[in-house]
């Protein structure tokens, strides 16, 4: 390269910042709701990055068209607009002020319902909409969306060749008046036929339990999807598909529906290591039996080992007559627990019922328990049988990582001398926690959890049955289990009553990651004016692809030190 060449290309590369420079786009007075379709439809606005001034010219050059097409979706067909392009020291700034100008509104319809759905009356509602009432500003968007509405309704009615024969504004753009032609042809009403089942290792009348609508039912989309997530949740399959035939339909309009099922492993087995600040280190081996036999019955066994806690668990399922909703279940459980506090052995073996309705879930059972129990110096066994009760309900966004929802949940249990129990006691629980979302990256996360005990003797009562808070699900900046009232050596025994609270803010630093600032209240306690106890604390939180992992430091503000906490689980 000769010495010319080096210079000039020196020259150029010092004078290349000033050849570009940052944009800034001003559309003053424009209703709240165009600003943001006025502006995103904008060249200069969607080209990221300083410019040179060769192309903010010809992005400017185009803002015009733009701003017409975004102003005619929203039926301001003869806006004006004056653009101007300046100069603000080294930037650019961009103007366009725009002047509206009268909105077309609808001066006559032509609407219509032809076909099977033109005797019913929802189908001819749609004609009432104040999207096509006369007199009012042409919504277009909203014009969509009622076509998108009835197509929708139609197809989950049976309605299969359901289609628009015209769909047509007609714009005047000089009188500002629109002309609507809607036709809306529903064609016959389709309706289910016969089921067939591809080969199962359940039998067909588990499987017509799943069902969700009968032979002469309208084959409705939401009922079919609604059936095959209800097969695929059942675990019995790896792959289902549920699919109208329609063209294997009879003079009759109906349609025979095809159940294509691919049969998971029988058996699946799981092996876990893992840590957490109240269990110290654990192992978890699973067996997870899909189908025991051909009545769909499943088996579910468990093993967990930890530093602070051994559990051996077996839960046998029997389908209800719906099995997406009812369930029995029989469990049996053996348990093992030493802590600071309390050194615990349990046997249990129980039945329940669940169902769940609109969302809500029930549960009833019976279980019979014993337990040997210490606490200091003293040893106990106890044998319990207990009626119980249970309810759950969530509402969220998104379970695993919701923005907005929350859950409650109620417990009743209870145990009588007269049926089998060392003591008579009736225990209640009841929790609340909420997520709500402000700004795109703020949340606020709350907690409370209360219980209380009635008992003739507590003294009976197992160490599983009392109250204990502390720890990383309750209170903390306190040991697991270590708040409750203690006995005469000094040693925690656990509560009648306990009551716990949280407050919690996280703000998304970066994707999949949170800092959080929280507030934990709480004890566990024989007399209602015994003092809660607070803790303080900031944390970490990652979204993995399993649930949030929590890593948090608290400060108990009524004791000493700093606490380590580390949890794994959904929000909700």
């Amino acid at each position: 390269m000769t010495p010319t060449a080096r210079t000039l290309l020196l020259s150029l590369s010092l004078l290349s910042p000033a050849l570009y420079a940052d944009v800034r786009v001003e559309v003053p007075d424009l209703p709240a709701e165009l600003q943001d379709p006025v502006r995103n439809a904008l060249p200069l606005v969607r080209e990221e990055g300083s410019l040179s001034a060769a192309r903010v010219r010809y992005l400017h050059s185009r803002a015009d068209v733009a701003i017409h097409r975004v102003l005619s979706a929203f039926s301001y067909f003869n806006a004006e607009i004056e653009s101007l392009l300046s100069r603000d020291g080294e930037d650019w700034v961009a103007t366009y002020r725009v002047q509206l100008g009268p909105r077309t509104v609808i001066h006559d319809t032509t609407l219509d319902v032809l076909g099977e759905a033109s005797t019913q009356a929802r189908f001819r509602q749609w004609m009432a909409d104040p999207a096509l009432r006369v007199g009012t500003p042409l919504d277009q968007p909203a014009y969509e969306s009622l076509k998108s509405d009835l197509l929708e309704r139609a197809a989950s009615a049976g309605f299969y060749e359901a289609r628009f024969t015209q769909s047509k504004i007609a714009v005047d753009p000089e009188n500002n008046q629109a002309h609507i032609t809607l036709i809306f042809d529903s064609g016959p009403q389709y309706r289910v036929g016969v089921f067939r089942y591809s080969p199962a290792p359940v039998t067909q009348s588990l499987l017509e339990r799943y069902e969700t609508f009968k032979p002469g039912d309208p084959v409705s989309t939401e009922a079919l999807l609604t059936m095959q997530r209800g097969l695929i949740d059942s675990d019995y399959f790896s792959l289902v598909e549920v699919q109208p035939r329609w063209e294997e339909a009879d003079a009759q309009q109906q349609v025979p529906i095809d159940v294509s099922l691919e049969p998971n492993k029988r058996t699946a087995y799981r092996l876990g290591a893992g840590y957490g600040t109240d269990t110290g280190a654990r192992l978890s081996a699973r067996q997870n039996r899909r189908w025991v036999n051909s009545l769909g019955h499943r088996m579910d066994t468990v093993l967990r080992l930890s530093e602070v806690t051994n559990t051996l668990s077996s839960r046998y399922e029997i389908p209800g007559p719906d099995p997406m909703t009812d369930l029995y279940i029989v469990r049996a459980l053996y348990e093992q627990e030493q802590t600071d506090t309390t050194d615990t052995e349990k046997w249990v073996l129980g039945l329940q019922e669940q169902k769940i309705r609109n969302g809500h879930r029930f549960t009833y059972g019976l279980s019979l328990e014993e337990e040997s129990f210490t606490f200091g110096r003293d040893t106990q066994t106890t044998r319990l049988l207990v009626p119980e009760f249970g309810w759950q309900y969530v509402n969220a966004d998104n379970r695993l990582y919701p923005n907005r929802g929350y859950r409650l949940d109620f417990s009743l249990s209870g145990g009588s001398e007269t049926l089998l129990s060392d003591t008579d006691f009736v225990q209640a629980e009841a929790g609340v926690k909420a997520v709500q979302s402000f700004g795109e990256r703020w949340r606020q996360l709350g907690r409370a959890d209360v219980g209380a005990t009635a008992v003739t003797d507590f003294s009976v009562l197992p160490s599983s049955r009392r109250f204990f808070a502390g720890g990383d699900n309750s209170v903390r900046g306190y040991g697991y289990k270590r708040l409750a009232p203690k006995d005469n050596d000094g040693d925690v025994r656990g509560g009648r009553y306990m009551i716990t609270g949280s407050v919690e803010v996280d703000y998304l630093v970066k994707e999949n990651w949170r800092a959080a600032l929280f507030w934990d209240t709480g004890n566990a306690f024989d007399s209602i004016d015994t003092p809660l106890v607070s803790g303080v604390g900031v944390g970490a939180r990652w979204q993995s692809p399993v649930g949030p992992v929590r890593i948090d430091l608290a400060k108990p503000l009524d004791d000493d030190g700093i606490r380590l906490h580390f949890t794994l689980g959904p929000d909700l």
